[in-house]
């Protein structure tokens, strides 16, 4: 996971009025937490909000620059307003280069599966998966290649590519993604069932009335 650089200062305004005041200066509150005590620092947050934008991960790994002294840590969790959307907190989880911690990355698969390309649809019940290892070693996503993907195909979490060290969390069996029948295959197969049995009821019929005329034949 690449590293983010981004500015911070202590924070004096620790209250929620002080915060608010923060956020109209364009500043934004945060707390640093994690080996030693808790820190709360402001930063700019259109250069927050610029940062975010820069990658696909919800945790990345940022170094912070707090009056000079560099430290690493992860974005463990961010609120935003729900009215406006925009960022009012940040909380940060300060690292050691042993550090092993949980992130979330968003799934993003590469290419069309064939069973897409014959009218299938794609299903993603996971559109991002946790992982667990170092900061250093978690991708900012996960790519698995669907391109091969048949109708009733599927790729399973267990089954997922990652780099050395890195274990995904959750049931291995759980399904990430695969190809169902859609709306359109489905009719199209019940028509060609309903259209098979018509035939296979004509072709009775017409044997049957052969077997008759064959019988009537005999007895004259």
């Amino acid at each position: 996971m690449k590293v983010i650089s981004l500015a911070a200062n202590p924070r004096v305004l620790t209250k929620t009025i002080g915060s608010k005041k923060l956020r109209n200066a364009g500043s934004l509150p945060a707390v640093v937490y994690g080996n030693g005590e808790p820190e709360s620092v402001e930063l700019e947050t259109k250069q927050f909000e610029k940062a975010v934008k820069s990658t696909v991960a919800k945790n990345f790994l940022v170094e912070l620059d707090i009056n000079g002294k560099k430290s690493m840590a992860l974005v463990q969790e961010t609120q935003k307003n729900p009215l406006t959307n925009h960022f009012i907190h940040v909380d940060f989880k300060r690292l050691t280069k042993d550090s092993v911690v949980t992130a979330k990355v968003p799934l993003l698969p590469l290419g069309t599966a064939v069973g897409v390309q014959l009218g299938g649809v794609l299903q993603m019940p996971m559109h991002s998966i946790t992982l667990n290892g170092k900061p250093a070693d978690i991708p900012e996503c996960i790519e698995p290649d669907i391109s091969q993907l048949e109708v009733g195909q599927s790729i399973l979490l267990e089954e997922l590519v990652l780099p050395e060290g890195i274990i995904a969390i959750g049931q291995p069996k759980a399904q990430v993604l695969g190809v169902t029948t859609s709306r359109m295959m489905a009719k199209a197969e019940e028509e060609d069932a309903a259209a098979a049995a018509e035939g296979e009821g004509e072709a009775t019929t017409e044997e049957g009335t052969k077997e008759a005329d064959a019988g009537a034949g005999e007895k004259k």
